[in-house]
């Protein structure tokens, strides 16, 4: 998994010129890498010879080396991008979005901000891992809530602040394990009158009453009952964060419709999928990252969008059968992006998976990669500080190097002029047009754990969602931000049995319950977890 998720950079972006145009934007790749990098326009388009680096096959070489070579040379896209996006220039790895601004796996979205994980929502900011939200803001592992702010594992809520496992609630707040409840806070039924009351009571306006109520969520968040995974109208599957789907086993993060998938991270709508990350609309895959938009039948390759039965390749589009090619679109029967015939080609594969096994790359480390195995690590133009590897498996510079990880020295950025964050005003009618043009700097000062970005700005957009929401601005970067949610709320990718810890009566079990189950709640976390049938008991 680490070795897929080497390539997946979605938040360390560069300001660069395409090498055709000119035009500067935003790109994924490290500005002084060398390589070529084209705007999506010019590389979409016909003003350049997509096949200007084809190479013959050196039989006395590793053919996992001459991949690497042509990878070095030819050129590069800006960002991973799907279908029609509209104003999203501030992002990476979006599909079918509009007014799309920080936003990384972004899929179908309108109007949303600084969030990650994130399809078919509009209005929507500061969130993770979510679906089908509307006016809503700091929402994790969440679907269907409308305008409702700081929700975890709350679906189907309206009008709600700061709630936890909570399902068909309307005007509740800092509140747990709710089901269909009206004008509840902490825990407590209370009248429309009380809890209005009770509500503005928080100043919730003000960054100070929104922290305050966020510190409390967060003992209200330990204390409360937690199911052993987040699943929801899911059959035979194992590990966490999945809906709608059947047949999983050790996977995270899938949604509508995933079936027959194993080892598997960040998914919509895909089957038969084997060792695979970030796939949308994918089939019968395996070992590969961000293989989506109709793909079938790969194996070996990361960015090949809409292409069929495709081995070893990168940054392909709309491609079959191709082997080790790299940046070709609309291509067939290609090995190194050299053109063969049909027969030729197929009798080329064949000799060139022996040849793969009889003569491996080896890395420095004394690694053997034969025919079968992802890139090596050495092969992404990523730092692992670079990509979401960091997100799951967070380690050192130290430690990464050490496991032959690369890592990029990210560059020292100062704001002499920048206004600090704990001084902007405690309450959102305090804030005057003004911010708009100010930077501002972040209290975590290039925390390196949370690839904080030292300073950002306030967009317009953003400001109208607060002042309309009634909520403080933000004082921390979007980086830590995200960390933040992700630390918090997000368990390790890591399934480990444990028993039940319910001891209460009438749950269909005397004592303590037996019931044992994989979870990604470690043993020596201080949460109560319920197997699903004392969960139900509990909270239904």
């Amino acid at each position: 998994m680490i070795r897929r998720l080497l390539w997946r950079n979605m938040r360390s972006l560069y300001r660069r010129s395409c090498g055709l145009c000119g035009k500067e934007g935003l790109i994924s790749f490290y500005a002084d890498d060398g390589c070529p990098v084209y705007c999506i326009e010019c590389f979409n388009g016909d003003k350049w010879d997509q096949y200007a680096h084809a190479k013959d096959i050196d039989w006395s070489c590793d053919f996992l080396s001459q991949i690497n070579e042509l990878f070095k040379i030819q050129p590069r896209v800006y960002q991973f991008r799907i279908g029609t996006v509209v104003n999203s220039d501030y992002g990476n790895a979006i599909a079918n979005c509009k007014n799309a601004y920080m936003c990384f796996s972004s899929i179908d979205n309108e109007d949303v901000f600084y969030s990650e994980n994130i399809d078919r929502c509009r209005n929507t900011i500061d969130s993770f891992s979510i679906a089908d939200l509307d006016q809503c803001s700091y929402n994790i592992f969440s679907t269907k809530n409308y305008n409702s702010h700081f929700l975890v594992s709350s679906n189907s809520c309206i009008d709600s602040y700061f709630l936890y496992d909570c399902t068909n609630c309307q005007n509740c707040c800092l509140s747990s394990n709710l089901r269909n409840q009206q004008y509840v806070f902490r825990n407590q039924k209370l009248s429309k009158e009380e809890y209005e009351k009770a509500v503005q009571g928080l100043k919730l306006d003000t960054y100070s009453g929104f922290e305050k109520a966020k510190r409390e969520f967060n003992e209200i968040y330990k204390n409360a009952i937690h199911k052993y995974a987040y699943i929801i109208s899911s059959q035979n599957v194992t590990g966490d964060l999945i809906l709608n789907s059947k047949n999983v086993s050790n996977s995270y993060d899938l949604s509508n419709g995933c079936e027959n998938i194993t080892y598997c991270l960040r998914l919509i709508h895909a089957k038969d999928l084997f060792d695979v990350a970030y796939v949308y609309n994918g089939e019968f895959c395996y070992d590969c990252q961000a293989v989506s938009d109709g793909t079938f039948n790969q194996a070996f390759s990361t960015y090949c969008n809409g292409s069929k039965n495709m081995r070893y390749s990168l940054f392909c589009k709309n491609s079959s059968d191709c082997f080790g090619c790299v940046g070709l679109k609309n291509a067939q029967y290609c090995i190194l992006n050299k053109q063969y015939k049909k027969e030729e080609y197929f009798g080329l594969i064949e000799k060139l998976e022996a040849h793969m096994n009889a003569k491996p790359y080896v890395d420095s480390r004394g690694l053997v990669y034969k025919y079968g195995e992802f890139f090596p690590p050495d092969f992404s133009p990523f730092g692992y500080n670079e990509t979401v590897t960091l997100d799951w498996f967070p380690t050192s510079e130290e430690q990464a190097i050490r496991f032959g990880y690369s890592w990029k020295e990210k560059e020292k950025k100062e704001y002499p002029n920048a206004l600090r964050g704990d001084a902007l005003p405690d309450s959102i009618h305090h804030v005057t047009d003004d911010i708009l043009n100010q930077i501002i700097s972040c209290p975590s000062n290039g925390n390196p754990e949370y690839q904080c970005t030292t300073a950002f700005k306030i967009v317009p957009s953003e400001l109208q969602f607060y002042r309309q929401k009634n909520l403080p601005l933000p004082r921390f970067c979007p980086n830590c931000r995200h960390y933040e949610r992700i630390r918090t709320y997000r368990n390790p990718m890591r399934l480990q049995k444990r028993q039940c810890m319910c001891t209460k009566e009438n749950h269909g079990h005397e004592g303590e319950c037996e019931n044992t189950f994989e979870t990604t709640y470690a043993p020596d976390r201080p949460e109560k977890v319920y197997c699903d049938r004392c969960y139900q008991a509990e909270v239904y």
